[in-house]
């Protein structure tokens, strides 16, 4: 692919690199970043990785999480070259790194999601692929670059979040082919990398799915569910939101159900909302509608409303798009 040729030719003519990612990253985003750092650092280069939000317990599992920074550390940092993975915009990475980390030379822009914008100077946006981690594999078997099993346990996590432990649609043949070649590389097992992911959860998170589930309500005719989780819930099982992620998986499954939604009530009264989709709705295209993103199935968005007024808002736009199936 011309893409891939022209950001390996970026790697090849420069030395310095930040790598970042979006706000609340997930296992994909983290995977990735982290493979490509590993990969970097082994091409002899000098790169680092900033984030806005910080490594989620359940990820720090994964090798060199720990050199990951935080936003204000990039201000003494000048980078030749700024590469953003897993991220639909440039503003997805937060405020703070989206107007403070800027390259001397060039953006590079990895991601998937089907809502993504091209907003760097070299864009890879390949829809199709199930995760951005499946990306910065090809990327790297393209160039030949070795490897090792510290960024094969990397691109495994990211590859296994983002199809849902290759549950979803998206993980076709080559999705399985690729986690095969890295499950060989990398000598895990692959049952120890979901227990770390899915299965290390605290108290206080089974507490919050129990509150969260009480506020469950659907639409008369079944297809619209939607569940809330407020400060006060958060504050009373001592959480937080990075405790709240699968918690919309569970509506999704009810069996009536053609959208899924989880709104969390921020700190500044606004709501942060989560969308599932059993495949007859576009939520990418629902979360859009207020300047959200990410795929068919699944995705997200921010509103400036408080939790009633999202909710009512959210459930009507799903509705319109039902009645057009």
């Amino acid at each position: 692919m011309d893409s891939f040729r022209s950001v390996l030719t970026i790697i090849e003519q420069h030395q310095s690199f930040a790598i970042s990612t979006h706000v609340n990253p997930d296992g994909d985003a983290i995977g990735s970043e982290l493979a490509l750092f590993l990969i970097l650092k082994k091409l002899g280069k000098t790169v680092r990785i900033f984030n806005t939000d910080v490594v989620p317990d359940k990820y720090q599992f994964l090798p060199k999480w720990e050199t990951i920074e935080n936003a204000e550390a990039s201000v003494a940092f000048r980078p030749e070259i700024l590469v953003v993975v897993d991220a639909s915009s440039r503003e997805r990475i937060g405020p703070f790194l989206s107007k403070c980390l800027i390259p001397t030379h060039a953006v590079v822009n990895i991601d998937h999601h089907q809502t993504a914008e091209e907003f760097g100077d070299y864009n890879i946006i390949i829809p199709s692929a199930s995760s951005t981690a499946e990306i910065i594999y090809n990327l790297i078997e393209s160039a030949n670059y070795e490897i090792d099993e510290a960024c094969a346990l990397c691109l495994y996590t990211g590859l296994m979040f983002d199809t849902g432990c290759f549950r979803y649609s998206n993980a076709d043949a080559d999705t399985h082919r690729i986690a095969a070649n890295l499950i060989d590389i990398g000598n895990f097992a692959p049952d120890e990398i979901y227990r770390n992911v899915y299965e290390h959860v605290s108290l206080g998170k089974i507490r919050l799915l129990g509150q969260t589930l009480r506020t469950l309500e659907l639409t008369p005719d079944g297809k619209i569910a939607w569940v809330l989780v407020t400060q006060k819930m958060f504050k009373d099982t001592k959480t937080t939101f990075d405790d709240v992620e699968g918690f919309v998986n569970q509506i999704q499954a009810i069996e009536s159900v053609e959208v899924a939604i989880c709104v969390c009530e921020l700190p500044d009264g606004n709501s942060k909302i989560s969308l599932r989709s059993e495949g007859s709705v576009d939520v990418a295209k629902l979360a859009a509608e207020f300047d959200g993103g990410g795929h068919e199935r699944a995705s997200g968005c921010r509103i400036n409303l408080p939790y009633t007024s999202a909710i009512a808002t959210l459930v009507e736009s799903a509705k319109r798009r039902i009645k057009t199936i």
